[in-house]
């Protein structure tokens, strides 16, 4: 089996940990960890894929038959290269946490290689646990990926009726969801590019997926947040409770206290709130 091997420079600051832990994608199939290695694995157009740091740079190896082009694109993604935060970086010097919540390396999230990856996750992640999450993505792909372990492909989860994921998947209200939207995109009918094109409102972005099956304002929000777009705050039962555990408070005024204290943010609004409730994820990282 051939062996790829290329690299990216990296953006100043740049935290490979803070990335790669900024939300709960990094343990999800296909994604593995390895913290105390350094190492994060996933597959990109089928074939196993690892990236970690050496030299400031991200260094990416290939176990099988992709273009160096294809790895670089999908580093990226992957990894919010793309993400400009010195702006945001620039409006903080009155929050001197927030800043070094930033300069720590926050603020990039993890994105799986492809928008699809991204979107199936966010939809199966409304309203149920992290490990129900977690045994959807497994079902999904043992179901749908022709190779059992990469995630499947819009063409691939579109075979399958709302009926059939609802029961192999144990997806609940959502087959329905998922199965319009792989017919949807692998008809190209939905362009997911779209979702991702900076020259777009983010209002916009938002409203066109809302349009789709099972994605409410959690889940379009949730969305925006990992494509790099912080207008919205993607507010569920977890951001109400940090944030009270933070700042006490009446439950019933949670959320227009969390609209208040981060409106002066503006478009970085979403980020400011999530460096700040997942401080302690991060903090004292660089001593680890």
């Amino acid at each position: 089996m051939s062996r790829v091997r290329t690299s990216l420079p990296l953006p100043p600051r740049f935290s490979f940990d803070a990335v790669v832990r900024s939300h709960g994608w990094y343990d999800l199939p296909p994604f593995s960890y390895d913290r105390a290695a350094g190492v994060l694995r996933t597959r990109v157009d089928g074939v196993a894929v690892s990236f970690r740091v050496r030299a400031e740079r991200l260094v990416i190896e290939a176990e099988g038959a992709i273009s160096p082009a294809r790895l670089k694109a999908a580093a990226r993604r992957v990894f919010s290269l793309d993400v400009e935060l010195s702006a945001f970086d620039g409006s903080l010097s009155a929050d001197p946490a927030l800043r070094r919540a930033l300069r720590r390396g926050g603020g990039r999230m993890l994105r799986a290689p492809d928008a699809f990856e991204d979107a199936v996750k966010m939809l199966l992640t409304t309203n149920c646990s992290w490990a129900a999450t977690r045994g959807m993505v497994i079902r999904l792909i043992e179901l749908a990926s022709p190779d059992g372990v990469s995630f499947p492909r819009p063409e691939h989860v579109a075979r399958f009726t709302p009926a059939t994921l609802r029961v192999r998947v144990r997806c609940g209200y959502r087959a329905r969801a998922l199965s319009r939207l792989a017919r949807r995109v692998a008809s190209r009918r939905l362009d997911l590019a779209s979702w991702e094109d900076r020259a777009v409102p983010g209002p916009q972005i938002r409203d066109a997926i809302l349009a789709e099956d099972g994605f409410g304002p959690y889940a379009a929000e949730g969305l925006l947040r990992i494509l790099g777009r912080h207008d919205f705050l993607a507010l569920d039962s977890w951001v109400r409770m940090k944030y009270r555990k933070l700042h006490p408070g009446p439950a019933k005024k949670t959320d227009a206290a969390i609209a208040r204290r981060y409106a002066r943010f503006g478009d970085f609004r979403g980020l400011a709130m999530w460096l700040e409730l997942t401080d302690d994820w991060h903090s004292g990282a660089a001593d680890d």
